[in-house]
């Protein structure tokens, strides 16, 4: 623990430099150019068994530090308070960076094997800069582009990559999605016909690509490393039924997910967005890589008693095409009508080893499919006086319909593989792992999500939140249970329990809810208290 205390003592002295009386809430003046504000968190999280509290082990301690900062160098057409800027009327710079420290590295010796990865991270998230020519704006710069109006799962809002490394995608994606160095211009149109307050945004990233980010290193809690064993990799093949047929497993992975400097390699997309009627819509169009890679196998046999193997990781190309709309209806449903709906090009998948050369023509075990997304949700907020008698209830509901268009029985997903210790006639074969890909994708999935919040007290500082997500399919489901306390301006408590549970069949399904995060052994039941103090 000696190693612990020096980080320990590092920590208590930003908490204190920043955990000091402020004259006021909100945002932090320096001058008349610089605002400032930002946050210091600290989040544990338990991992406990099937029932909560039971079983528990420390996960995370993560400490995390942010600040937000924008320099408003030029201001009604004048720069540095003296330049003249003629059209350009306003210019502003805009940095987020991000300081992480988390001490269970310190605390568990069992987290020694992973070499302190994922342990710290202090960066600069976002910098950009706006400039403002009206009706034009431009921001150039390191920054994330949102576009769609999905919760939780994503259909349009594909410009930035995840990183699901920390605690997967059970963050706000704010704080998760990957900013990309890209050039993003609005043009504020206004009236054209029957459309109201239409504007056209533009994005072009040159030279910035990256895959979606996950670990798949066990023991660490959100590592994806397959379904069922999750601390062995496969070190062997079997060929037949014998022992004879068990042979041992070499795998050559050529990466060839890295991107160029070429022009050939840009990535960009534009939305049209407007109303018409009472209708609020965009157009969506985007081209760019899969940021989940496919994996095409090159060769694969015997030499000798090795199976050698020799795979390439590949990011084909996409072309995203989407539309959304959302109504709010008053006069039945006093609800908001949302729409999203994408198709997609390039879409990476595996083939089952030993498909037919009409399936796999290249016999790679690799190929790309269109798939299109639809989903629909509604928002309502909704009086119930035996729950609150002081406010409403926010309901939000979701169907997500995934479809495959150019389905083949032979699909397989890309990212679980099952490893098992391997079985010669029933009888296990001691430090034996092989692993298959049992994710077989339906022509048709579909997920289910429901949110519900309110407030209580008399400022409405108790805020609940319950969520559920049920995949029929796989009938694992997702819940969190969450109450956050304002105990004021500054300081805010939240404890939350997240609970992932399989009602059924082993069966993967298309969106992991219930079925590998509910397997016995790697259960991830969570309990998570956060303490934030804001600024």
């Amino acid at each position: 623990m000696a190693a612990f205390r020096p980080k320990l003592a590092a920590v208590s002295a930003l908490l204190m430099s920043v955990l000091v009386p402020l004259p006021s809430w909100g945002i932090i003046n320096i001058g008349d150019d610089i605002e400032l504000e930002g946050f210091v968190r600290t989040m544990n999280i338990l991992k406990t068994g099937a029932r909560p509290f039971n079983d528990g082990e420390l996960t995370h301690q993560r400490n995390t530090a942010q600040l937000e900062g924008k320099y408003y160098f030029l201001r009604d057409g004048t720069a540095f308070n003296r330049f003249s800027t003629g059209p350009l009327e306003e210019a502003t710079f805009t940095f987020l960076g991000r300081a992480v420290y988390d001490s269970v590295f310190d605390l568990r010796d069992s987290y020694d094997v992973l070499d302190g990865i994922g342990k710290e991270e202090y960066k600069v998230r976002e910098a950009f800069i706006d400039f403002v020519m009206p009706p034009f704006s431009l921001r150039l710069g390191r920054q994330q582009v949102v576009w769609g109006e999905t919760d939780n799962f994503r259909a349009l809002d594909v410009i930035n990559p995840l990183d699901r490394t920390w605690h997967g995608t059970r963050e706000s994606w704010e704080d998760i999605r990957i900013p990309l160095w890209m050039a993003r211009g609005i043009w504020d149109i206004g009236k054209i016909g029957a459309f109201d307050e239409t504007f056209l945004e533009v994005i072009v990233i040159p030279d910035d690509f990256k895959t979606n980010k996950a670990y798949t290193d066990y023991p660490r809690p959100w590592a994806i490393l397959g379904i069922g064993l999750q601390d062995q990799r496969a070190n062997s093949v079997l060929l037949g039924d014998s022992l004879d047929d068990l042979y041992d497993l070499s795998v050559n992975v050529i990466d060839n997910t890295e991107k160029d400097t070429d022009i050939r390699n840009v990535q960009g997309g534009f939305r049209f967005k407007g109303i018409w009627k009472d209708v609020e819509f965009s157009v969506n169009y985007f081209h760019g890589f899969s940021q989940t890679p496919g994996v095409k196998v090159r060769s694969a046999g015997l030499i000798g008693d090795t199976f050698e193997t020799v795979v390439e990781t590949v990011t084909p190309r996409i072309n995203v095409f989407g539309l959304t709309a959302n109504y709010s209806e008053e006069k039945y449903t006093q609800s908001v009508i949302r729409l999203e709906t994408t198709v997609t090009s390039g879409v990476p998948v595996s083939f089952a080893p030993g498909a037919p050369h009409s399936a796999d023509v290249d016999g790679d075990q690799y190929d790309t499919a269109h798939q299109s997304v639809v989903m629909i949700g509604i928002d309502r907020p909704t009086w119930i006086p035996a729950l609150n008698s002081l406010r409403t209830f926010f309901l939000s509901g979701q169907i997500f319909w995934r479809r495959w268009l150019d389905y083949s029985s032979y699909y397989r997903g890309t990212s679980f593989y099952e490893v098992k210790p391997a079985k010669v006639g029933g009888t296990v074969v001691p430090d034996r792992y092989i692993s298959v890909n049992n994710d077989k994708l339906d022509q048709d999935e579909f997920v289910l999500t429901f949110a519900a919040s309110t407030s209580y007290g008399a400022a409405g500082l108790w805020k609940p939140l319950f969520v559920f997500a049920y995949d029929p399919r796989s009938r694992g489901g997702y819940n969190k249970i969450q109450m956050e306390y304002l105990h004021s301006k500054h300081l805010v408590f939240r404890l939350e329990q997240h609970l992932y549970w399989q009602a059924g069949n082993e069966d993967v399904g298309p969106w992991g809810l219930g079925s590998w995060l509910a397997q016995p052994g790697i259960r991830r039941n969570e309990t998570v208290f956060t303490a934030t103090f804001q600024f």
